[in-house]
C-alpha cells in the first residue's frame, strides 16, 4: 500500500485526481488534500506520505517553494500542472514524474 497527498489550489483538479486514483490505483491511499503550500507542508509533516501530487502555480507560493521548505524529503514528487515551462525545474527538483 502506498500513501499520497494531493496539493493543488483548484478543488476540481484535486477531485479529478482523487477519482482517478480511487478507480485505477486501489493500492494508493490518499491521506490528505491541500489547497496551498502552507496546508501542503502541514499535511506532509503530519502524514509522512510515500509520494505527493504537487501543482506548480498556486496562490501564496509555488510547488517549488514548498519543496524548498522541505530539504530532507523522504517522499517522491509527481508534478501536476498545465505549464510546460516548468519541466526543467521539476526534473531539477528530483520529480518522480512530470
Amino acid at each position: 500500500m502506498l500513501t499520497t497527498i494531493i496539493i493543488d489550489d483548484e478543488k476540481a483538479s484535486r477531485t479529478v485526481l482523487q477519482n482517478y486514483l480511487q478507480r485505477y490505483c486501489p493500492d494508493v491511499t490518499i491521506l490528505a488534500e491541500a489547497a496551498n503550500i502552507k496546508e501542503g507542508k502541514a499535511a506532509i509533516d503530519a502524514h509522512n506520505p510515500d509520494f505527493i501530487f504537487l501543482d506548480v502555480e498556486m496562490p501564496f507560493g509555488t510547488g517549488f517553494d514548498l519543496l524548498d521548505l522541505l530539504p530532507d524529503r523522504t517522499f517522491e514528487t509527481v508534478f501536476v500542472t498545465a505549464y510546460n515551462q516548468y519541466a526543467i525545474d521539476a526534473l531539477n527538483s528530483h520529480a518522480a514524474y512530470y
